[in-house]
Formats: structure tokens, C-alpha cells, sequence
């Protein structure tokens, strides 16, 4: 196994336990899914309230998840827009290997291009007036949610066209909960790839 193939993978295994070992992670299995809808004594008055992770935990968390997605840093393979890293797939790691990261891949950017169950609709007005209606994918709000807060633009932009609406609030709740599942089912496909990614590195190395 060369060199470079071996640090990724062994990298991967290290990012991967990180995750594993993050409060969101507790955030995710203990509190992911409950959301709580409170009508009030006012008819057809809705609010909304979700347990959430503190911007700490989501910072951290998510500068590591990052690193499966994007696929300059070598170990990326959950972008449905991009091809996984060649680190990945090099021809020096096993059948074994090569299968399972392009299986596992390959069922994420499947789920990621769908639509959520739940789908929501937004009707979106652009600077000359015009409207257009965006029904977003999952990798869609896993995008935006990624990289909107804290940092590309575009990202930010779509964000910030999705929650002006009046139901802001039950939005957000929305996405929130849909992101949440969102990194709850890729991460299952991170710990699994890890663990073939050990098996890969405790193989007899030829050469």
C-alpha cells in the first residue's frame, strides 16, 4: 500500500473515531429525532421548539464531517456532485475495500439526491421580481446547513432565502430535524467504511 493511501485511511479511521466520540453524536441518538409542536390558547397560533446543539458542538462536529465530504482533502466521498477521492480508490487497496467504499458511496448519493419525505416547498423572489419554486434535496439542505453559517456565501445566500418567510421558526425547525437525519445516516456509512478501513490496514502489505 503506498504511503500516501495508507496515511488516508488511517486518517479516516482517526477522524471517524472523532466523530464517534463527539457530544453531537449523544445529541443526535438521544435527541435527534424528538421535536415538540405547542399549540397555544390562540387558534392557529404554532410554535416550535427543538433541542439543539450548542454553536461549539456544531462547530466542531462539523469541521470534521467535512472532511468526508469534500474530496480535495482525500478522504471525501459523500458529495453526490462529485466523484470520491481517487485516494480511495487507488488500485493498491484490496477488492474488499474498493467495494464497499464505492457500495456505501454510491447508497449516500443515492439518499442525498432524493427529496426528503417531508418535502418542503419554497418560493423564492430574485432581484428583478421574478418567481421560482425550489423543492431542495437532502444534499441540498446538507449543503446549505454545512457551509451556510459559517461560511461560503452562496450557501448562506440560500439560507438566508429559505427562513424569510413569516413560519421562519417552524423552517428552521424543519431543516434542523432533516439535517440531523441526514448526518445521522451518513455518519452510519463513515463507521462503517471505518471499520473496513482498519481490516485495510492491518492486511499483509506487499511492498
Amino acid at each position: 500500500m503506498k504511503e500516501l493511501i495508507k496515511a488516508t485511511l488511517e486518517l479516516f479511521v482517526e477522524k471517524a473515531d472523532e466523530l464517534t466520540q463527539e457530544e453531537f453524536i449523544q445529541f443526535i441518538e438521544e435527541f435527534g429525532h424528538q421535536l415538540s409542536y405547542l399549540y397555544t390558547a390562540e387558534p392557529q397560533q404554532l410554535t416550535m421548539t427543538t433541542v439543539a446543539p450548542t454553536e461549539t458542538m456544531n462547530k466542531s462536529f462539523l469541521l470534521t464531517y467535512r472532511m468526508f465530504v469534500q474530496r480535495n482533502e482525500n478522504m471525501g466521498f459523500i458529495d453526490p456532485t462529485k466523484d470520491i477521492s481517487p485516494a480511495l480508490l487507488d488500485s493498491s487497496l484490496s477488492p474488499q475495500w474498493l467495494e464497499q467504499v464505492q457500495d456505501v458511496a454510491q447508497k449516500i448519493h443515492t439518499y442525498l439526491r432524493e427529496k426528503p419525505d417531508g418535502q418542503m416547498q419554497f418560493n423564492l423572489i430574485d432581484q428583478q421580481g421574478n418567481t421560482r419554486t425550489e423543492i431542495p434535496t437532502r444534499w441540498d439542505i446538507l449543503e446549505t446547513l454545512l457551509y451556510g453559517e459559517y461560511a461560503h456565501s452562496t450557501q448562506r445566500k440560500r439560507l438566508k432565502s429559505w427562513l424569510s418567510t413569516p413560519f421562519e421558526e417552524m423552517v428552521r425547525g424543519f431543516l434542523m430535524m432533516e439535517f440531523r437525519n441526514i448526518l445521522a445516516i451518513t455518519l452510519a456509512g463513515i463507521r462503517h467504511l471505518a471499520h473496513y478501513a482498519r481490516i485495510e490496514l492491518a492486511l499483509p502489505q506487499s511492498g
